[in-house]
């Protein structure tokens, strides 16, 4: 276009004069032609007829951007004869008619730059000029301006490069490589480190002592150095770390519509009532949210509910330290391996100690074995010490008769306390009770002075097994039968006549699990009198006679070997769960009326007069020391000779690495078990035989004790080797803990054990490696199940199940697939040929011969080569 002139002051619609008529049309473009303006263009208004005729309509045929427009001479010409003056380009006839060329240039001048809308190009050269402007040239000066990249070049050497690989960094010889390793049994061991007298170890060392370096006073003036250019590296990383491979994808391109089905979408009346209806309500909740926090949970700020009155308002989402018990006199160098709550009593707490394993090698003095009775009164001192014939790893509280306690030695051997003389000390110990102990109605061990001072009771076992017929390793786990049922010698359940739990399982490295009866066979009835002389013996301490006829001679009713399912040998129990038994109507119907007599009155029945029961499962789950989760039938059976054997395991399974320190079964379902050992966890579904439907990832710290919630039954707790506890809601997450308690103790986490004191109050007992006992207070969201909590978690345990047997189905397809690609491989492959026994020969016999003629030849340039002085044999 040509450039813009400044506009006119006057024009045509906004001329103003005295006394000046209404001009006619001609006049008034004469009078535009003589304005202001280049003198090849001619400005002109255009009607909206002459518009439509000549197609050049403005915004719609010519445009801001567009304003060009071509019109045939004949076109105009015509329109001049047939309208005459009325046309619009009657001013401009004597110049159209003089064009020499066949088309004029119409400008559409949308910003009137000449004063009307359109100009018309009167001659050739402007018209030229106007479509195809000249390209501006740019100046010298702006060239010099431009920056320019440099572009690379190859590089010539002119002979510095002989000082560059001078100075260049080589490495001049091999890099050594070192490899560490250890073996696998000392993996979780514990290191202890101690002071060493250098002067009496025989793999002494020269002490290097510090001294000052006299090049350091000399000041450096010059430095010869080489620089030398790297890549300038960049160091990422990202904040996952997999423990273990596994295939997974991401869909990272967005499922989206397409553009008709989007307008299809929004022209639906549905959509449009929906937006109407809801817009009114989304703009409410904006406002209210400006207002105020509408996600504001108003029942954790209330603390508690109405009746609860005992919190005080104490909000905690984590575990809080309630007590914390320690005796320095009997926990120094020991570890607690077993703890158990009183089941009646409120606040009394029973541990059992055991020699650590460093301790246990070096001991010279036999030092007396005790579980030890700790209550929330008097934190620092035990209330009851029960004596013990050695350490103790496990012990049990008989679920029928509190006062009787069941334990297993170190050294194999079955140990059994009545405490029902002491129950008033420990029930005088509870808050708002006040019972005077008297001290010499207690029993105490004549030989202890330091019992003296201290007053604590000592309890002497009631009986012990005989040596030759206990375990001939430590006793790892203990636990009563039930009281709904009990077994013959052949491992048949039968009912349980007086409704009292008379039996006792335990298990151990030795590769056996033993039945105990505590009744009085009928072998020992008929000869109570042969031995009476010897029981009503005085002894320096009152011992109880609950259990008399078992003392010294108490032998298991039966054994169970387990036998390994593929190989020769036997698995090593550590820990093992059987399914509780829950009686039919009959069976508490049967003995409800009768009166439970005292232990040391029982007698054992025979099999014959009792019931047998169909619908008692006899099978369990133990935990062995290599990490197995083996299942397993307890009942014995009788091979072609007639003799009692045990069955081979039903499953055994290698999903721990080592040492597997629970097996638990649920308290809300009887069918779910929890294990761990070594580095993982794993929950079981009885009846699943194809493995574990939930298994955690490998945990960086180990494993060492894990338990279910009592009141919860998505919530588990598992202990770890660093002294932390992990809470596992499956409701929440189950790839990771809800809520991690980090250095609950300095040492290794050796038992946790949940007890329920009221509804209002859960407790959480926490022991170590080093003797401590803490108690936690479990707040109420960890204790107070969510609604229909159960039924959830149930059915997430059945969601588990089946993604199990979807994938071994999809493992098992995959591994024919497998098969059949590598068998058509086989069959596509050419065969390979086969080599007799003489060409083999042959070929060794060539390769020996080179080999000494490569000897003789190495030995000839040494000068050691000697002649043989007789090669006839050779």
């Amino acid at each position: 276009m040509p450039p813009k002139k400044p506009k006119s002051g006057k024009s045509s619609a906004g001329s103003k004069g005295k006394g000046k008529k209404i001009q006619s049309p001609a006049a008034r473009d004469w009078e535009l032609s003589n304005q202001d303006h280049p003198e090849d263009i001619f400005p002109m208004v255009l009607t909206s007829a002459t518009q439509e005729l000549f197609d050049c309509q403005a915004d719609e045929d010519v445009t801001g951007e567009s304003p060009y427009k071509l019109l045939e001479k004949d076109d105009i010409i015509q329109d001049i004869k047939t309208r005459a003056a009325v046309s619009d380009f009657s001013p401009v006839k004597q110049i159209v008619l003089d064009y020499p060329e066949d088309e004029l240039l119409l400008v559409y001048d949308r910003d009137f730059t000449y004063g009307q809308s359109f100009y018309l190009v009167l001659t050739p050269e402007a018209k030229d000029r106007i479509l195809n402007p000249p390209k501006p040239e740019t100046p010298e000066v702006f060239e010099k301006e431009v920056v320019k990249t440099p572009e690379p070049k190859p590089w010539i050497s002119l002979g510095s490069d002989k000082e560059i690989d001078e100075e260049a960094f080589k490495e001049s010889r091999e890099k050594l490589l070192y490899k560490f390793s250890r073996v696998r049994r000392k993996f979780g061991v514990p290191v202890c480190f101690s002071d060493r007298n250098t002067a009496d170890a025989k793999d002494d060392y020269l002490e290097c002592a510090s001294y000052q370096d006299s090049r350091f006073s000399i000041k450096q003036m010059q430095r010869d150095c080489g620089m030398q250019a790297v890549p300038r590296l960049q160091s990422s990383s990202a904040q996952t770390q997999w423990k273990f491979q596994k295939n997974i994808f991401t869909q990272y391109t967005p499922r989206e519509l397409s553009v008709e089905e989007k307008e299809n979408i929004l022209q639906l009346e549905s959509l449009k009532n929906f937006c109407n209806s809801v817009t009114p309500r989304v703009l409410q909740a904006l406002q209210q949210e400006g207002i105020m926090n509408v996600f504001f949970d108003d029942w954790k700020a209330l603390g508690t509910a109405a009746d609860d009155g005992d919190w005080a308002g104490k909000v905690s989402e984590g575990l809080m330290l309630y007590q914390a018990f320690t005796d320095q006199k009997y926990t120094k160098d020991k570890k607690i391996c077993s703890i158990n709550w009183h089941p009646t009593i409120y606040g009394v707490i029973a541990v059992a100690l055991t020699e650590k394993k460093e301790e246990q090698l070096n001991k010279s003095v036999v030092r007396a074995s005790f579980i030890l009775f700790y209550t929330f009164s008097d934190p620092s001192n035990p209330q009851l010490l029960l004596e013990c014939p050695d350490d103790i790893f496990a012990f049990e509280f008989c679920p029928s008769d509190p006062n009787i306690i069941v334990g297993g030695c170190i050294n194999g051997q079955v140990v059994l306390w009545d405490i029902s003389a002491h129950v008033t000390r420990l029930q005088g110990t509870q808050p708002g009770k006040k019972v005077s102990v008297n001290t010499d109605a207690c029993d105490f061990h004549q030989d202890l002075d330091d019992n003296k001072e201290n007053k604590t009771p000592i309890v002497h076992y009631c009986a012990v097994s005989a040596l030759e017929s206990s375990h001939k390793a430590p006793i790892t786990d203990v636990q009563w039968l039930p009281t709904t049922f009990e077994v013959t010698r052949m491992g048949l359940p039968v009912e349980n006549m007086y409704n009292i739990s008379a039996q006792v399982v335990t298990c151990s490295p030795d590769c056996t699990i033993m039945f105990w009866d505590v009744r009085v066979s009928s072998l020992v009835s008929h000869s109570a009198s042969e031995r009476r002389p010897i029981m009503d013996q005085k002894t320096p301490y009152s011992v109880p006679d609950t259990f008399k006829h078992l003392d010294r001679t108490w032998k298991p009713l039966f054994r169970v070997s387990l036998p390994k399912i593929d190989t020769s040998g036997e698995y090593a129990p550590l820990k093992f769960n059987l399914e509780h038994y829950t009686c039919n109507e009959a069976n508490e119907n049967g003995d409800s009326s009768k009166v439970i007599p005292d232990y040391s009155q029982l007698r054992l029945p025979s099999a014959k007069t009792l019931k047998a029961l169909e619908d008692v499962n006899t099978k369990l789950y133990i935990g062995t020391e290599d990490g197995e989760i083996i299942y397993t039938d307890w009942k014995l059976g009788k091979d072609d000779s007639g003799r009692l054997q045990s069955a081979k395991p039903l499953h055994c399974f290698s999903i721990h690495h080592w040492l597997v320190n629970t097996v638990q079964r649920s308290p809300f379902f009887k069918d779910i078990i929890l294990t761990a050992g070594s580095w993982n966890f794993a929950i079981w579904k009885e009846g699943v035989m194809d493995g574990p439907i939930i298994l955690s990832a490998i945990s960086e710290q180990v494993c060492t004790v894990g338990c279910w919630s009592l009141s919860r039954p998505a919530v588990f707790f598992i202990g770890k080797e660093d002294g932390s506890i992990e809470v596992w809601n499956l409701l929440e997450k189950t790839n990771e803990p809800v809520q991690i308690h980090s250095h609950v103790t300095n040492a290794k986490i050796t038992c946790i054990k949940p007890w329920a004191a009221s509804s209002k109050q859960h407790f959480l007992a926490v022991t170590d490696d080093i003797g401590m006992v803490r108690v936690f207070e479990i707040p109420k969201t960890l204790y107070v199940p969510s609604r229909s909590e159960s039924l959830n978690v149930k059915k997430y345990f059945e969601l588990e199940e089946d993604r199990l047997k979807d994938f071994l189905r999809r493992e098992e397809l995959w591994e024919k697939e497998k098969e059949a690609e590598e068998l058509k491989k086989r069959r596509t492959e050419p065969d390979k040929p086969v080599i007799s026994l003489v060409e083999n020969e042959e070929v060794n016999v060539k390769e020996y011969n080179d080999y000494l003629m490569l000897e003789e030849s190495v030995l000839k340039g040494m000068g050691l080569w000697q002649a043989p002085a007789d090669t006839q044999d050779n």
